[in-house]
């Protein structure tokens, strides 16, 4: 359906006039004639809104033609940055350049969050941060921001082990703490932070 057939069977849908369809939107009439005239102009990107709550549809399905629609536009993807292992994790900014990315061989995953030089992406393992962060779903991690309390972090050990768990602190001292209560609230130590989770992307296939 086109969207001048959308707009026209709405309103009529909704017993408007022209004019009283043109008093909601914040139009004339005249441009409600125009959006309704097949090869006449669509509403402009600042009346849209206001024409798709009028009709009480989406902007999304206003602008594709489609009153029935269950979709919306998905997130504004703002570049890819490479899976890692929680290994890697622990040396990653030594080693890779998002700016410069060559050819690593690595799986690169989409994502909405402003991507930085040294930008990544881990797969949650175990079950330690259930029920919010379950086994599989993809981790955005940002080396380059500061910790605070109350952050999702990957801290790196003494060693090349990572994990991965909420940051608290209390007083003086950190800890990391897991959302499962099967497990352990530890201190941060000489562990190491090395990266904060921006986004969550879940993936099913």
């Amino acid at each position: 359906m086109s969207i001048h057939k959308l707009i026209r069977e709405g309103r009529a849908r909704l017993a408007l006039t022209e004019e009283a369809f043109a008093k909601l939107c914040g139009v004339t009439r005249a441009t409600v004639q125009q959006w309704e005239r097949e090869g006449g102009t669509a509403p402009a990107r600042k009346r849209q809104q206001a024409v798709a709550d009028v009709l009480g549809i989406s902007v999304a399905q206003l602008m594709t033609g489609d009153g029935s629609a269950n979709t919306a536009p998905g997130p504004n993807i703002r570049g890819e940055v490479p899976l890692i292992s929680s290994v890697q994790a622990g040396s990653f900014t030594e080693h890779v350049d998002n700016f410069h990315p060559g050819d690593g061989g690595m799986e690169m995953i989409s994502t909405s969050v402003p991507v930085n030089r040294y930008t990544f992406a881990l797969r949650v393992t175990g079950d330690s941060m259930e029920p919010e962060f379950t086994e599989g779903m993809v981790l955005i991690i940002e080396p380059e921001l500061d910790p605070l309390p109350g952050d999702f972090v990957i801290a790196k050990n003494g060693g090349d082990e990572t994990t991965f768990k909420q940051l608290v602190k209390d007083g003086t001292e950190w800890y990391l703490k897991p959302l499962n209560p099967r497990y352990p609230i530890k201190l941060l130590g000489d562990s190491r932070i090395i990266g904060v989770l921006r986004s969550v992307e879940k993936r099913y296939r």
